[in-house]
């Protein structure tokens, strides 16, 4: 079980009833402050569009490819397994043949060759013979296959998007923003938008120009890649990604039109949420299952049955890919609750990333298996699998929860790697098989230091376990205009983030479970007599353990985003709820929970933490017989074998909700204190008030009142 709140940092409490307002409000916070940069923000299709030739080596690589293009050579274009690499291939592909160019293409196997230009697949390439090799979003950090190729007397054109490291390869032509002299504004590009650029670039020199259905095919697949591949909505990206949209209400590009037929619901709007949850994954399952090929048909053929066919293909290794990604990850979570998992790599024993291993596991899916375990543990999560390639290895995928910093860490502790890459939020790695103890070792001991140094720090706002909030707005004002209001400053994502508001003191008039228990529905009214609105209809997706802790007349603050649903032909506002803080009693025991536990921490005797809650020990802090057995009963039942991690206050409130006993934060905190002592549960601490704990096995009845804990309470009592 998972029970923990979020930390709420709000930018601004807006009480005014004006939707306009608020809009001026949450763009000033993304520092859209004047009428031009608002109306270049909102315009349709408008906003930053940089001269392709600000790149260093543009008009290089131009005159490149039109002295091989006029001289009839072969061109080979390679790109990467991921809907960025795919669909980077294939803008460059399209655009050679409709001049009917000599070109080949090659997407590596993910499995077989790894990502990038490897040696793995130097051989391949050099068999094509080609004039010209360009590389699509890779290429940048492959020093030795580069140069290699060019042995051969082959030209090579670099086009990446990704970090650059200190050397870079000897191409013939390089275009990557990231280069640090360059002089191209805007940094941010995926594979694909730099492969967009290229190709303006050729339709502006004007020896092989680009024809009007090229180009809106490229801005189509160039659109979806930046969305794929979670770089910023900002500047050029978001002209990119609006450009896109205008041309796919009725596409050109044969794939994009005859998916979006397929999977898109009538009704349903083509936007970037639809692209993330629908399209994307297809695209992706192919790569990380088998190879790309059926991507790379979806957008290259023109035939309507060959490419409706790849797009159901694409469909049916989308549905393997949940079902490999469902069982990988029910392994790794049954794996890290194994009561016979080594003591020291229990939850409750460690403070650093979770680290599992599973010898069969799918190398495709170990990404987003790491991200669905960092989050239903808020732990960071690294996973790993045996090397395909080098069976004396693991090859691993981490992703970071809150503030942890994957790539320093791994930085850090190199040399217990073969090789790592990645940033703060993501890595891949490889380790010796052999070594994988010692590289977990490394892992928790340079964890304990870094948690030791940052607990004074302020959390930062891309913390999972911080909510930001745009703004805390009235009751009023939560309306299907705003939210339509809020439109205007789509598309969002990374850079441009969905507004996210609160509203506080709300009622709870209807409370429903959903899904079987993983989802919960609520009704939610003013708080305040004098309230002109009715209800709001809220849903909290992967909120189920809420169902018991809250109940109807409950006074509760949300944080959300505003969404619609169709219902019976209507439209209607419906809020996705990110957090729920229950209203909890305003007492010093409450409300300063954290405070009270680490004065009783710090040795001060139950009566003098008594006379600040202005309450006797026997009612706030020491627990009941009845306390210990709905404390037990409950979380038995809520929890069974598993680890859970939760905070006090809401586990307090759970156990409340579940059994009709009141119980305050500092009573339920003693529970756990002595159940853990008296052998029947392991017990670890995340801070003041949140808790990791898993029950142990017991035979019979077990004495509470022999524990150091009970004996204290009752003698302070």
């Amino acid at each position: 079980m998972l029970l923990t709140a979020k930390k709420w940092k709000t930018a601004v409490s807006f009480e005014e009833e004006d939707a306009d307002a608020l809009i001026d409000e949450l763009l000033r916070s993304r520092q859209i402050d004047s009428p031009e940069k608002k109306k270049e923000f909102i315009l349709d299709g408008g906003g930053m569009w940089n001269d392709p030739f600000l790149f260093n080596d543009m008009r290089k690589a131009v005159d490149i490819i039109c002295e091989v293009m006029e001289n009839k050579g072969k061109i080979l274009v390679y790109g990467d397994y991921d809907c960025d690499g795919v669909t980077a291939t294939s803008i460059m592909v399209r655009y050679f043949r409709s001049h009917s160019a000599n070109v080949d293409y090659i997407v590596p196997h993910r499995a077989e060759h790894g990502y990038g230009l490897t040696e793995n697949i130097l051989d391949k390439v050099i068999e094509h013979s080609p004039d010209l090799l360009i590389t699509v979003d890779c290429g940048i950090t492959n020093i030795d296959t580069v140069k290699r190729v060019k042995e051969h007397g082959i030209k090579v054109i670099v086009s990446d998007h990704h970090n650059v490291k200190e050397e870079l390869p000897e191409a013939d032509a390089l275009i990557c923003a990231k280069i640090e002299d360059t002089t191209y504004p805007f940094k941010e590009l995926c594979g694909a938008g730099v492969a967009l650029k290229i190709i303006e670039a050729m339709g502006r020199d004007e020896r092989f120009k680009v024809n009007g259905n090229i180009w809106r095919q490229a801005l189509e697949l160039a659109g979806l890649a930046t969305i794929a591949d979670l770089v910023p909505v900002t500047g050029e990206n978001r002209t990119i990604i609006k450009k896109a949209f205008k041309s796919m209400k009725d596409a050109v590009n044969p794939g994009v039109r005859i998916m979006n037929n397929l999977i898109l619901d009538p009704g349903k709007k083509l936007d970037e949420t639809y692209l993330s949850f629908n399209f994307v994954p297809r695209i992706n399952a192919a790569g990380r299952l088998y190879d790309s090929s059926d991507a790379l048909k979806l957008f290259l053929e023109d035939d309507e049955t060959a490419v409706r066919e790849a797009a159901e293909a694409l469909g049916r290794q989308n549905e393997e890919r949940k079902q490999i990604e469902a069982a990988v990850f029910a392994e790794a979570v049954a794996q890290i609750e194994d009561p016979a998992r080594p003591e020291k790599w229990l939850l409750t024993n460690t403070q650093g990333p979770i680290v599992v291993y599973g010898s069969k596991w799918h190398q495709g899916v170990l990404g987003i298996v790491a991200g669905k375990l960092a989050q239903h543990f808020r732990r960071t999560a690294i996973v790993f699998t045996d090397d395909s390639i080098e069976t004396a290895n693991v090859k691993g995928s981490g992703r970071a929860y809150g503030e942890y910093d994957l790539f320093a860490t791994l930085e850090d502790i190199a040399d217990k790697c073969v090789t790592f890459g990645g940033h703060k939020k993501a890595a891949g790695l490889v380790v010796e098989k052999k070594r994988l103890s010692e590289f977990m070792n490394a892992l928790e001991e340079h964890s304990v230091k870094s948690s030791e140094k940052s607990d004074n720090e302020e959390a930062d706002d891309d913390d999972e376990d911080v909510i930001v909030i745009d703004a805390q707005i009235p009751f009023e004002q939560v309306t299907f205009e705003t939210y339509e209001k809020t439109n205007m400053l789509k598309p969002f994502g990374i850079g441009n983030k969905k507004p996210v508001f609160s509203t506080k003191d709300l009622i709870i008039s209807e409370i429903a479970s959903m899904s079987d228990g993983a989802h919960i529905r609520l009704e939610l009214t003013d708080g305040r007599q004098d309230s002109r609105k009715g209800s709001l209809s809220a849903v909290g997706f992967n909120m189920g353990q809420y169902y018991d802790l809250l109940k109807v007349g409950d006074r509760v603050n949300i944080a959300y985003t505003m969404n619609e649903y169709t219902y019976r032909g209507s439209t209607l506002l419906s809020l996705y709820l990110e957090d729920i803080e229950p209203v909890f009693d305003g007492s010093f025991i409450w409300k300063k929970a954290d405070i009270a536990e680490d004065l009783y921490r710090s040795g001060m005797p139950l009566e003098q933490i008594g006379k600040l809650a202005k309450s006797t020990a026997d009612q706030v802090f020491i627990p009941s017989k009845a306390q210990y057995t709905a404390c037990y009963k409950v979380l038995a039942d809520k929890c069974g074998s598993g680890i859970s991690t939760a905070d006090v206050t809401l586990l307090a409130k759970l156990i409340e909700g579940a059994s009709d006993t009141k119980i305050t934060p500092f009573q339920l905190e003693r529970c756990l204190d002595v159940f853990s002592e008296a052998g029947i549960m392991k017990l670890g601490r995340h801070g003041s008030l949140r808790v990791c704990f898993s029950f142990l096995p017991s035979d019979g009845k077990v004495s509470l009142k022999s524990s150091d804990t009970y004996m204290r309470l009752n003698a302070d009592g």
